[in-house]
């Protein structure tokens, strides 16, 4: 029994008494509307309701990695502003850096996610279409691609501001045919 009267001892509640309570339930509430939210538990063999458990992690941690890249973004975003717009070793420094890792991501998507793989989210499926259309590290994957080339696009923009793109007209002058003049004049001087 507890000794005052807002303690109460949570040992001598069970289940049962709940349900033949006096109390009456908020309005709105009731206990067979979250029975229907449960998950329904499948009748399979219990291996495979032991691994999707591992599956379900597997997937998860697949979109951490997949989502590392993002995180970087606004940190590289910082640096490219700090290193400035002129043309000096520092500033090419980094945005070379920025280009070849992005790159680098991009081209190791397969390494990077080869330890989330297994059976139940999909591993090694006999064709290509086949592997494409049921994998489920399909869109982890190119979420991490599509960061990786996020990044890359901000090392692009930042050669474009110091100027080493070629995008004006002027850049191609060497590529242009010269004008021929229409007519000539001949003036003498007398």
């Amino acid at each position: 029994m507890p000794g005052k009267k807002w303690q109460l001892d949570l040992t001598t509640l069970d289940n049962s008494s709940k349900k033949h309570s006096t109390k009456i339930d908020p309005a709105g509430f009731s206990l067979n509307m979250y029975d229907r939210l449960r998950p329904v538990q499948s009748t399979s063999d219990s291996a495979d309701s032991q691994e999707d458990p591992q599956a379900q992690l597997k997937l998860k941690k697949a979109w951490e990695t997949a989502l590392g890249p993002g995180k970087s973004v606004p940190m590289n975003a910082f640096m490219l502003y700090m290193s400035g717009n002129s043309v000096q070793i520092w500033s090419i420094l980094i945005t070379v850096m920025l280009l070849f890792n992005s790159i680098k991501g991009a081209i190791g998507v397969t390494p990077a996610f080869e330890r989330f793989e297994s059976s139940a989210t999909g591993g090694k499926a006999k064709s290509f279409v086949a592997q494409i259309t049921t994998d489920p590290l399909l869109l982890p994957k190119l979420a991490f691609v599509g960061l990786q080339l996020v990044n890359f696009a901000l090392g692009l923009y930042k050669c474009s501001t110091m100027g080493l793109l070629p995008t004006a007209q002027s850049d191609w002058l060497a590529f242009l045919e010269p004008k021929t003049p229409l007519e000539y004049t001949l003036g003498v001087h007398g």
